[in-house]
């Protein structure tokens, strides 16, 4: 089970509300008792940099730590950022998120937007990187469909606010994500909604639908329970789908 609520209010009192708040909407969910891997992936080219500065991304990550807090058995978020490559930050526990932003901040670089590899890096992290198969699908796509570590799903959260470097490798990548066990909650931010998102969330010739796609417009005037219902809208349906196929418990 996660961490419960005496846990976080003794570690982190201040995440107790955001807690609180994530709690019911799990239970909306009908997701209590479903364990997850919560990934949270961070577009990081040099058009975030206001974001950064503002401090909205670090309150972004208490957000959605607040969320793994219930959904993974440590009460922890892996944190992923993404420009021109991608790379797992690490994990984000309720002892160590009060400065995790500002440290990346400090130590790299700002480049382009690279969504293939924040996809990679998310597969290649957890081990879940689809393998050339047999059968149908080896014969279809080259892919066979991978079953989660030790049952677990994993949550990816993957915030941006401007289409990829190279659209057709974004493509060619979440197609082949669609062989793990892996769904892919798509948020964006800015003025616009991001047409190239929503186009991988109704892509064909996937494996299984393993996206929605979700414009927020501004993170922090967004209430936590409202992005809260965003990511976990279409995540249930996603696991049923899973589970029937036999790839998580």
């Amino acid at each position: 089970m996660g961490i419960t609520l005496d846990k976080v209010e003794k570690k982190a009192p201040e995440l107790l509300s955001l807690a609180k708040t994530a709690a019911s909407a799990i239970d909306t969910a009908r997701l209590n008792g479903q364990r997850a891997k919560v990934a949270l992936v961070l577009d990081y080219s040099g058009s975030m940099r206001k974001e950064y500065k503002s401090g909205a991304m670090q309150r972004l990550t208490e957000t959605i730590l607040a969320l793994g807090v219930h959904l993974d058995d440590d009460g922890e978020i892996d944190l992923f950022t993404f420009d021109s490559s991608a790379r797992h930050e690490g994990t984000v526990t309720l002892g160590n998120f009060r400065d995790v932003i500002a440290k990346i901040v400090a130590k790299r670089h700002m480049g382009t937007t690279n969504y293939a590899a924040a996809f990679r890096a998310v597969l290649d992290y957890f081990k879940l990187a689809p393998k050339s198969g047999g059968g149908f699908f080896r014969k279809s796509t080259g892919y066979s469909a991978v079953d989660a570590r030790d049952g677990q799903p994993v949550l990816a959260v993957f915030l941006t606010d401007g289409s990829p470097d190279s659209k057709a490798e974004a493509v060619t990548e979440i197609t082949r994500a669609s062989y793990a066990p892996v769904f892919w909650q798509f948020l964006s931010i800015g003025a616009e909604n991001i047409a190239f998102l929503q186009r991988l969330d109704d892509l064909e010739g996937r494996y299984v639908d393993n996206a929605d796609y979700k414009p927020v417009r501004d993170v922090d005037r967004t209430k936590p329970e409202d992005l809260y219902e965003m990511v976990l809208d279409e995540y249930p349906g996603w696991l049923d789908d899973q589970r029937r196929r036999g790839h998580i418990r």
